[in-house]
């Protein structure tokens, strides 16, 4: 099972009945650790600038959603975003989550969310995280990607291949 959960919603929807946005972030991981979940995701700046006023905040939030998971045992991951609006940009606050341990990050093509309107990280923010961090993919899904020839490992560093997987090239090419 899969929750995807994020503060301000209850603001938004004025169901907060006073209550603060973290507290109710919190027990939404409670409700979900209930459930015995597969992921547990926090979006945590798209709920935006109304909400969360700027980078710094996001930041915040990003980090206290992820204590909180931590907290309550829930495996908690992060779409690490922000609405077009927002004074903001994912680097710092992705960096800090990896170095405390994140379970994974949302990735979409381009970083850009052209139908929900928002920014988010992409597959080269996980491969750079892996890098800066020497950390690998699970094993199964790293014999994969080296067997797709997505990705090649040379001294325990993971990178990009120096051409294009076949089956990839032949698409493109055709």
């Amino acid at each position: 099972m899969y929750f995807e959960t994020g503060q301000g919603s209850a603001l938004s929807s004025n169901g907060h009945h006073g209550v603060d946005q973290q507290t109710l972030e919190a027990r939404a991981y409670a409700v979900a650790r209930k459930f015995n979940p597969l992921l547990v995701n926090t979006v945590v700046g798209f709920i935006g600038p109304e909400y969360l006023y700027n980078g710094k905040q996001i930041i915040r939030a990003g980090l206290e959603d992820h204590f909180c998971g931590k907290l309550l045992g829930v495996p908690m991951g992060c779409d690490i975003c922000y609405t077009n609006h927002a004074d903001a940009d994912q680097d710092i606050l992705l960096t800090l989550l990896a170095n405390a341990g994140l379970n994974f990050i949302m990735g979409i093509p381009g970083s850009d969310d052209v139908m929900l309107n928002y920014q988010t990280t992409s597959f080269h923010d996980a491969l750079y995280i892996r890098q800066l961090l020497g950390l690998k993919p699970a094993p199964e899904f790293d014999h994969w990607l080296q067997q797709q020839g997505i990705l090649a490992q040379q001294s325990n560093q993971l990178y990009w291949p120096t051409e294009l997987p076949k089956q990839f090239s032949r698409l493109i090419l055709s």
